[in-house]
């Protein structure tokens, strides 16, 4: 199984990567990452919530069982779509490594 080099320098830039450019193109190795980010035990993660089309996102978790509803984290309101991908990679980069993303 993959895992991710969480504290280390491989890691990290793999973690500036995805920060230059959230919507691609990504290495074979940053790939393998977002897909363990993204698909491995996807119940109970935070996700993307669009409150205004085209103009406005926030960060959600989703319910820990099918059909719970989304909570909406109010705390945080993004206007660059940009911006709300890469806060959605460095809490999922906890969720799933236990450590903070080493790139602010």
């Amino acid at each position: 199984m993959i895992k991710i080099d969480a504290e280390g320098t491989r890691g990290a830039a793999l973690a500036g990567e995805f920060k230059a450019a959230p919507s691609g193109p990504y290495s074979a190795d940053l790939q393998k990452v977002l897909q363990l980010l993204r698909w491995g035990h996807a119940r109970g993660r935070t996700i993307i919530v669009c409150t205004k089309p085209y103009a406005e996102w926030r960060l959600g978790r989703m319910g820990a069982k099918r059909g719970m509803k989304v909570e909406v984290n109010d705390d945080e309101v993004f206007t660059d779509h940009d911006a709300a991908v890469w806060a959605c990679f460095r809490a999922r980069w906890l969720e799933v490594t236990g450590k903070s993303c080493p790139v602010a």
